[in-house]
């Protein structure tokens, strides 16, 4: 029990510490910490409650064995986030695409009407693979400032609202909100440039 509240009294950053040294109960304490964040993130992308609990769980180990990787660069909390959502797009990418009519046969009777057609319109992303589609967004978040990308990813990662970002970043909201214009802003034409490079046209990314 003292084990217990030492860990529960340490910070993030001191947990990290002594997880990187091979200390799994103060990883378990982040674990404990953060899981409900995880789970959220991925049943929001997967809404499977056993689904969701075993990515998580998937999740978690591979934060566990790439832990050396993390620098303090961002928030744990934006890292293992990324994991999280890293793990529910391969998982998605990996399942077997069904049948048009099944989707739509399902769709139909969700929504309780047996003449409902979905439109269906182009997606010029389609042709790229979710992973894909990942690795080139995260070239365009690299190519934004430090700035810009902390407050997308506090938005739309860890889901905080204005008040908390400016707490966590030391500014104001005001400067919050500024920088999460003119970051999906940036990002946009990051990411397009990246995907007009090749060969795909966009003409609205964000």
């Amino acid at each position: 029990m003292t084990g217990e509240v030492e860990y529960a009294s340490q910070n993030d950053a001191e947990l990290i510490r002594l997880s990187q040294e091979g200390d799994k109960a103060a990883f378990g304490e982040l674990v404990r910490r953060h899981r409900d964040r995880v789970y959220g993130q991925i049943f929001k992308m997967l809404p499977s409650p056993d689904e969701a609990l075993d990515l998580s769980q998937d999740a978690w180990v591979k934060a566990w064995t790439r832990l050396y990787q993390f620098q303090g660069d961002s928030p744990f909390t934006t890292w293992v986030t990324r994991i999280a959502i890293n793990t529910c797009l391969d998982f998605l990418r990996k399942r077997q695409r069904r049948p048009a009519e099944d989707s739509i046969d399902e769709m139909t009777e969700k929504a309780g009407e047996g003449n409902w057609t979905p439109t269906v319109e182009p997606d010029p992303l389609q042709e790229l693979e979710l992973e894909e589609q990942r690795e080139l967004l995260q070239e365009a978040l690299e190519q934004i400032s430090k700035e810009q990308r902390q407050v997308l990813e506090y938005t739309y990662i860890n889901h905080l609202g204005y008040k908390e970002i400016a707490k966590e970043m030391g500014c104001s909201i005001g400067t919050v909100m500024s920088r999460l214009f003119y970051g999906k802003r940036a990002l946009g034409k990051k990411f397009k440039g990246i995907l007009e490079e090749r060969g795909i046209n966009v003409e609205d990314v964000l």
